[in-house]
């Protein structure tokens, strides 16, 4: 007997739904093609802290000595994940205490110069008051700077679903308070006793210069399956990718996913759709793209058509930063998909982990960006078991990416 139609779909008579997930085609989609998930207007953004084009340089992060050493070395290392800060569980802390090992473990000329968080800061809507728990106790004894870019969850209004409305509350006022912040020197929270202090980042959508690699950051709004960003920002990213620095490595950040394999949220057609028109538009190609939203690691491998050849992009899904409940991957025939694999002539899914916990350790100089995943499998109490996930480089002069272990 097959499953009923409600089983299978989680659809009732009229609008009842016991669950919802993205309508997806063939055995293994990477962008949904509808959504059920019910969704949030577009939130109108802060007003940015001066004038654009929105550009934050290391020297206004780091002394001047620290990026003397950045720029003789002609290296730069930093951490990346997204999603962390649900109050519900302790995952987060278990990833902080990953990443607060890993920069404790590693030699002078390689300790992180920062760690860039690819949005959802804090759950479930950017509160201010959970900032003190679930951000900086989170991340009391990690020992870089952290800077940001949000996600949905930090521009979120309250869900009157969920309680009472807190009529004081603007969508990402959260992140504006903690990140935009008008006074670096001001500690972000007293009752944690943490010395981590507020960041004066200054837009919500902002590019990090740094001697060795330019990050350009995105806003990918307040959607739960699809990013929207709109025509003043786009245009702004076009200006952007034209005017960072051809000599060095060009990455750009996104919470919503262009591509991703998971059962719940998918990869955004409409980030995808910014994003590759943009590039062509530019005429100027990244090097890598990174995003989150989605709770688990993905990578994938986006081979672009640029002139008479191609070039290889490397487009990650890092959003297993500790947010509590990780999601599933699109299984082939019953079975977890085995990689690499090859979607359609131009993407392809090269690997994966949707059980565990995890970060990046991001290596930058001129000639390649090295990437490490490392993860470790949660327990209540317990020490983090750091694994190596894989390793990849990306190569600056062939435009080439290959898979390293």
């Amino acid at each position: 007997m097959s499953p009923s139609n409600a089983f299978s779909s989680g659809k009732g008579i009229g609008k009842r739904q016991s669950r919802s997930f993205p309508t997806t085609t063939g055995q293994f989609g990477t962008q949904a093609k509808t959504s059920a998930i019910p969704a949030y207007p577009f939130q109108r953004l802060p007003p940015p802290n001066g004038p654009a084009p929105y550009r934050f340089d290391l020297s206004q992060l780091l002394t001047a000595g620290d990026v003397k050493t950045i720029q003789e070395s002609g290296t730069i290392v930093f951490h990346s994940v997204g999603d962390t800060g649900d109050f519900r569980g302790r995952q987060q802390d278990f990833v902080a205490d990953m990443m607060t090992a890993d920069a404790q473990s590693l030699p002078a000329a390689k300790k992180p110069a920062f760690f860039y968080h690819l949005g959802d800061v804090v759950y479930f809507a950017g509160d201010i008051d959970m900032y003190g728990n679930n951000f900086y106790e989170t991340y009391k004894e990690y020992p870089a700077f952290i800077v940001a870019i949000p996600g949905n969850h930090d521009c979120q209004p309250d869900d009157p679903t969920d309680g009472p409305v807190d009529p004081n509350k603007k969508p990402l006022d959260g992140f504006v308070q903690n990140f935009m912040s008008k006074d670096p020197g001001q500690l972000g929270s007293l009752k944690t006793g943490a010395g981590r202090t507020q960041m004066d980042l200054p837009n919500v959508y902002w590019t990090f210069t740094t001697p060795v690699a330019t990050i350009i950051g995105l806003f990918s709004n307040v959607g739960e399956t699809e990013g929207e960003i709109h025509p003043d920002q786009v245009a702004w990213f076009q200006g952007e990718l034209k005017a960072a620095d051809k000599n060095l490595a060009l990455i750009v950040a996104v919470h919503h996913p262009p591509f991703s394999g998971d059962t719940e949220h998918m990869g955004s057609s409409a980030v995808d759709k910014v994003l590759s028109e943009s590039f062509a538009e530019a005429e100027r190609y990244p090097d890598m793209v990174l995003s989150g939203h989605v709770h688990n690691y993905q990578r994938f491998t986006n081979t672009v058509t640029v002139g008479s050849g191609t070039r290889q992009i490397p487009y990650v899904v890092a959003g297993f930063g500790g947010y509590t409940r990780l999601t599933p991957i699109h299984s082939i025939d019953g079975k977890l998909p085995e990689v690499p694999l090859k979607l359609d002539n131009t993407l392809t899914l090269e690997q994966y982990d949707v059980s565990n916990f995890g970060f990046l350790r991001i290596e930058v100089n001129k000639e390649q960006i090295l990437v490490n995943c490392y993860s470790a499998k949660y327990e209540v109490g317990g020490t983090p078991d750091t694994k190596l996930v894989e390793s990849f480089s990306v190569n600056l002069k062939t435009h080439t990416v290959k898979t390293l272990s």
